[in-house]
């Protein structure tokens, strides 16, 4: 295979051809020479053509490296193996990377199908590829595995089916892995991408448990309400709606003081009740005052 690269001198051409193919295992030819030109007019950039045999590694890293260039992803390390069975793992670390794992990690499952599409048709032969950023799978697996098992046991308990909530290929893979030896527990997919579903349903042969009474003191169901008490239903009048005459009038008690007086005043105030004796003793050396 054979590619250009461009930089402003032979040397930095080399090194970025090294750095994108991942080796050294490659022909060179000189394209054109590099040139100051007058006072950087006229200046020319150094170009080689080289020709290398197409190596896997090579190929994913290549793509991965133009690709997170246009997406301006900067922060990252690459770290690419190949075994003897045609297994390449491809495992990104950096904080750049992050945006990858978005939208439910559906960023990471397109990438490891796309690299496996690129690198199968640039070396000619298939290869299996599994792409990670950040150890996600990781992380992704062990939330799933917990996820899995309390759904079991809550289909166990119940006997009845769960449906959850959408995932891709990868995390629906997990639960099916995780519930395949479960006894009386069965998972199928249901649904279209990406809104494709798992269902863990109930295989055993014991009768459902019946529903659950309510508590002592709960409120009751709608059958079993009281009839009444609804101000919206009209069953019984508010006086909020207009039925002010309707209202009875309060009771109020009646005491011996709040009774007006109606007989008659027969002393001024400060004088004695007729016919009673006084016991104040006039003030000596005053004048008594008389009323007539």
């Amino acid at each position: 295979m054979e590619k250009l690269y461009t930089a402003k001198t032979l040397e930095e051409a080399l090194e970025l051809a090294q750095q994108e193919l991942g080796h050294d295992e490659f022909s060179h030819e000189v394209v054109e020479m590099p040139s100051k030109g007058f006072l950087g007019i006229g200046a020319k950039m150094a170009v080689i053509k080289v020709t290398y045999t197409a190596n896997p590694a090579g190929c994913a890293r290549e793509y991965l490296v133009g690709l997170f260039s246009r997406m301006k992803i900067t922060d990252y390390e690459l770290n690419i193996t190949v075994d003897e069975e045609k297994n390449i793992a491809i495992q990104v670390t950096g904080e750049g990377a992050n945006v990858l794992q978005r939208s439910r990690g559906e960023g990471v499952d397109a990438l490891q199908l796309l690299l496996s599409l690129v690198v199968s048709k640039e070396c000619g032969e298939y290869y299996k590829i599994s792409f990670n950023v950040n150890d996600y799978k990781e992380r992704t697996k062990e939330r799933l595995e917990a996820l899995a098992a309390k759904t079991a046991a809550q289909v166990l308990r119940q006997h009845r089916r769960v449906t959850l909530q959408p995932m891709t290929s990868f995390q629906r893979r997990i639960i099916h892995s995780a519930l395949v030896d479960i006894k009386d527990i069965s998972t199928h997919s249901i649904g279209e991408d990406p809104n494709r579903r798992v269902v863990v349903s109930y295989t055993g042969t014991e009768a459902p448990m019946p529903p659950r009474k309510p508590r002592d003191g709960s409120r009751p169901s709608e059958g079993n309400r009281r009839p009444g008490g609804n101000r919206n239903g009209g069953k019984k009048p508010s006086y909020r709606d207009g039925n002010r005459d309707r209202r009875p009038p309060r009771k109020t008690e009646e005491t011996t003081d709040s009774k007006p007086f109606a007989g008659e005043i027969t002393r001024l105030p400060g004088e004695k009740l007729s016919g009673a004796k006084s016991t104040t003793t006039p003030v000596s050396g005053g004048t008594p005052f008389n009323m007539k």
